[in-house]
């Protein structure tokens, strides 16, 4: 068990980000029979070993880190709104490569591995809450194990996957195989070696891990859409009048009749003014 270049995860084209190492938060579970590198168990059984050279305790195997940031894996996070971050599940079969023979009845072969991931689709500020990962094995003891990275966010986010990046790393036929959306779900992903067969042999040469991406967004509050006023049309009279030939004919008469008024008032004035004057002209000649 001298290889330790499993634990060396390319992130992106170029960038390799360095795994881990702080303070374990040892949300792990179940609480189960722990190994070393110099004693490995006798049978299938998954990150159970406390000194692995380059993990640490191996119970601590899910991890997160922002990238590109140039930081480690962590099992604390907090997130910021438009980055995004890597989530790292380690796998690693402790039993002895002694026993993935016939001679030792393959007791060391860890069959229908598989891997589950599930994650917030949202974090308010203040807030922390976990990403899980899960290794289960039907002939591993114990058949499943558990663990949890830590997020906090200071505002609210969303928070989603980033589609095409789940994929597998590992020094055999599937390393950087894409990985289907089934990692999310109760199902999982079968894992494997030059194969997603969900065989994995016991020693860390057959380690690997399962990495995939999160983006972040900032929750914005919904904006009221401006309703416009609508001006009420003008009230249409119930009926319209009537317009017919009589109506139109006692119009005209009405015409005739207040221009006849106006003259005959005209001239009347005249003829009254005429009148008057001529009643003063007489008197002033007495």
């Amino acid at each position: 068990m001298k290889n330790k270049k499993i634990l060396s995860v390319m992130l992106g084209l170029t960038a390799m980000v360095p795994l881990a190492l702080g303070t374990p938060v040892m949300a792990w579970g179940p609480d189960r029979p722990t190994y070393t590198m110099e004693a490995p168990a006798d049978h299938a059984t998954f990150n159970s070993i406390t000194n692995n050279a380059a993990l640490g305790d191996e119970r601590d195997f899910v991890r997160i880190v922002e990238v590109d940031s140039g930081d480690s894996f962590t099992s604390e996070q907090e997130l910021e709104a438009d980055k995004e971050y890597a989530v790292y599940i380690y796998y690693h079969n402790d039993a002895s490569e002694t026993y993935n023979d016939e001679a030792h009845g393959y007791a060391g072969v860890a069959r229908d591995v598989r891997v589950i991931s599930y994650f917030p689709d949202s974090i308010k500020a203040g807030e922390r809450k976990q990403i899980d990962g899960i290794v289960s094995a039907s002939n591993a003891d114990p058949k499943t194990v558990w663990d949890e990275a830590h997020i906090t966010a200071k505002e609210d986010l969303t928070i989603e996957y980033v589609e095409g990046t789940a994929r597998i790393y590992n020094q055999w036929g599937t390393n950087e195989r894409l990985l289907s959306d089934s990692l999310f779900t109760e199902d999982g992903v079968f894992i494997g070696l030059d194969e997603l067969n969900g065989v994995i042999l016991g020693c860390d040469k057959y380690a690997g891990q399962v990495i995939y991406r999160l983006k972040t967004a900032a929750v914005t509050e919904p904006t009221t859409p401006v309703v416009p006023v609508e001006t009420p049309d003008p009230e249409l009279p119930k009926e319209l009048p009537t317009t017919g030939p009589i109506e139109i004919a006692l119009a005209v008469v009405v015409v005739i009749a207040l221009v006849a008024g106006v003259i005959y008032w005209r001239k009347s004035s005249k003829a009254v003014k005429k009148v008057t004057k001529s009643v003063h002209g007489r008197k002033s000649k007495k």
